[in-house]
């Protein structure tokens, strides 16, 4: 069979169909069809090495360039924002290479070989070499350039794509209609940087040595901040000083000798009903300006509480109590009882780390033994215990060590009694009533209980 006789064929890596008009390959030169082979295979290279490229370009380090005043990092960013517009121009590229290649290869077989072999031959090697050359090594080697590949050919891009917008708008209509379609509200613009990137980027920079480790710190305590509730870092109610509405400053001032706080949340009949919250500063104030004497109530000195939830997230809270001017809020249970107080020295805590926090003991919630036994305060969070002493307690509905003590036992402890679980031995050293005061915690390995 004369290979002029034959149909042509455009080889297509899943993008062109096969076509059925006839041509002639006699009349065309075979250095122009092996020239634009050439070409269309270049293009197709060019084309995915440009666009894994855009698309991976780290969108942190663009916005610093943008600070910086970079013309072309504005302009990678912009295409970055234009998806649908920049898929569509890379799609069209893509198969206008595909479509020189794959036609020249085939004139060029049709002429070197003829008949159906010389098309079987085209089509293996063209596969081979648009997947080999035009797509796996042009990607590789645009994830390795780094950022200077795209920074280089963004705003050239930018311009050609302005030129085929009449085109290339209308083609990329029709995706956004039907994202539109199937993902409704959930389309939406995609935030420049993400938290989850900006915390991998935090966790980077203190490995890499471009954060001191105190700042990674500080800057993964903001992020924690804002996803805590109340209920993890108040104050229980059990370790609140309180004062009865009934009280007279000279019982104050009994109270404020043995707990020297700022502040002392008053309650009448029950702790479950909070009518105020008693501030020194208003006592030194009232004694001054001689408005107080010792047998006056503490009542004519209370100010308003504020009330929480105690589901309420710690961002929130602490955002609230700056606006209010409130140093002290009471938490509130979901039945209405009082769960205990929270106030801004401690939100602040949760931001900078530990701090003097004068409604907590001053000593340290830990103090290592050895190498593998802590002494603990049973109000540490086991938060705080997995993180600083990598314990591998599980969460639960409960807060402290204590907590998931009572969780894991189901009763009361005694003093002195221990347990082993998951190769820890927990050993209660301190009651004090039913409360778990304080534990030891020894790392025996691989034991479970």
């Amino acid at each position: 069979m004369d290979s002029s006789n034959l149909n042509s064929i455009w080889f297509f890596d899943g993008r062109v169909l096969l076509t059925t008009q006839p041509f002639q390959i006699s009349g065309v030169p075979v250095h122009l069809a092996a020239l634009v082979m050439g070409l269309g295979l270049a293009l197709y290279a060019l084309v995915n090495a440009v666009e894994i490229a855009i698309v991976g370009a780290d969108r942190v380090r663009l916005l610093h360039l943008m600070e910086k005043g970079s013309q072309a990092a504005a302009a990678l960013y912009r295409l970055q924002l234009q998806k649908e517009r920049f898929f569509t121009f890379i799609v069209l590229l893509q198969n206008l290479a595909v479509i020189a290649a794959s036609t020249s290869g085939g004139l060029l077989a049709g002429q070197a070989l003829g008949g159906v072999w010389g098309i079987v031959m085209a089509t293996v090697v063209l596969t081979v070499a648009m997947a080999l050359l035009g797509e796996v090594v042009p990607k590789v080697l645009a994830a390795h350039i780094g950022v200077a590949f795209p920074l280089a050919v963004a705003r050239p891009l930018e311009l050609f794509m302005r030129l085929l917008s009449p085109l290339t708008t209308p083609l990329a209509a029709f995706p956004t209609w039907l994202s539109r379609l199937l993902l409704g509200e959930r389309l939406g613009v995609t935030p420049a940087v993400t938290e989850a990137e900006l915390r991998t980027l935090i966790g980077r920079g203190a490995e890499e040595g471009g954060l001191e480790k105190q700042e990674a710190e500080l800057l993964e305590r903001v992020f924690r901040f804002g996803d805590r509730r109340v209920r993890e870092v108040m104050v229980p109610r059990t370790e609140v000083i309180w004062l009865e509405k009934s009280m007279r400053l000279a019982d104050l001032y009994r109270v404020y000798s043995q707990h020297p706080h700022s502040r002392f949340p008053v309650y009448e009949g029950s702790v479950d009903n909070v009518v105020g919250i008693v501030n020194i500063k208003d006592v030194l104030r009232g004694i001054a300006q001689g408005e107080v004497t010792p047998d006056s109530h503490i009542e004519w000195l209370m100010r308003p509480a504020l009330f929480v939830p105690e589901s309420k997230r710690v961002g929130d809270l602490f955002t609230e109590m700056q606006s209010s001017g409130q140093q002290m809020a009471i938490v509130v249970d979901e039945f209405g009882g009082t769960a205990g107080i929270v106030t801004l020295e401690i939100l602040l805590e949760e931001l900078v780390g530990a701090v003097s926090d004068e409604l907590r003991p001053h000593q340290a919630q830990f103090v290592p033994v050895d190498e593998r036994t802590y002494r603990l305060d049973g109000g540490m969070s086991v938060e705080d215990a997995n993180e600083q002493l990598g314990l591998g307690l599980p969460p639960g509905e409960y807060e402290t060590v204590a907590g998931f003590i009572l969780d894991h036992l189901g009763r009361i402890p005694q003093e002195g009694e221990q347990f082993v679980y998951n190769g820890l031995r927990i050993a209660i050293i301190r009651m004090s009533g039913r409360k778990i005061e304080e534990l030891v915690v020894t790392k025996l390995g691989d034991l479970t209980s």
